[in-house]
This record gives C-alpha cells, structure tokens and sequence, in this order.
C-alpha cells in the first residue's frame, strides 16, 4: 500500500489538474482490490496480523501529517 500511496503521489505530481481525480479515483480502486483481494484474505488465515484500532488511528493520523508537510 505505501508504495501504491508513493507512485499516486509520483503521478499526480506530473499529471494535468483536469485529471487528477480521475487519477485519485483509479489508484483508490486499485487500492481497494489489494485490500479486498490480498489483506482480508491474508488477515482472516493469520489473525495475529490484525491491528487493534489504536494502532490505526496512530497509521492514520502519520499519514495524515505526512501529507500536510509534504505540500
């Protein structure tokens, strides 16, 4: 996910304004596969890989900050 995260950042920064969300849009689906298709499956057959909810708000909240200092 990081590197799907890297490569949209890549690409938007060399894309025309008028197709940026059309850019958002593609990379969240294909987010969304690698999640649906890979993570899911891969927690349900080891559950110990599993976050609690604490560890993804601290992920979500890193993310977060990262993207406000990157601009």
């Amino acid at each position: 996910m990081a590197a799907l995260n890297a490569a949209v950042s890549e690409a938007l920064a060399h894309v025309a304004k008028e197709h940026e969300q059309e850019l958002k849009r593609a990379f969240g689906r294909v987010m969304g596969e690698v999640i649906e298709e890979l993570i899911n499956p891969a927690i349900s057959a080891f559950p110990e890989l599993e976050l609690d909810e604490a560890a993804w708000v601290a992920i979500a909240k890193a993310r977060a900050e990262a993207r406000s200092n990157a601009g």
